[in-house]
């Protein structure tokens, strides 16, 4: 299953229940069916740009924070100064997912041309 879907969902779930929130009322704020949430939650679909925002917004996070492990949710410290470690494992999650992404889409790209 794709990383980042998961990690997606796992951050939503976590965050929804910190707030207190069903999944009926993020998707009313979100603008989005309960189904929506459900299949996101469950890793069974992707999100658009618009709806990644209005989660982050909901949710009331920042979206790299959505998209990140646990550990790395936040870039800084206890004294509030940016982790170099954190910051480089976000980006290393991030890199492989678009890497896999970019793949995909130049792969259907030459099978289309062909």
């Amino acid at each position: 299953m794709n990383t980042a879907r998961k990690l997606l969902a796992a951050n939503i779930k976590t965050k929804r229940s910190e707030l207190g929130l069903t999944q009926e009322k993020l998707a009313e704020l979100v603008n989005v069916s309960y189904q929506m949430i459900h299949d996101i939650e469950g890793c069974r679909t992707w999100v658009s740009d618009r709806t990644l925002q209005n989660l982050s917004e909901a949710l009331e996070v920042d979206i790299y924070e959505l998209l990140c492990p646990p550990a790395a949710g936040r870039t800084t410290d206890q004294t509030g100064e940016f982790s170099p470690h954190l910051v480089e494992r976000l980006h290393k999650t991030m890199k492989s997912d678009i890497d896999r992404r970019l793949d995909e889409f130049f792969g259907k790209l030459s099978l289309s041309q062909n």
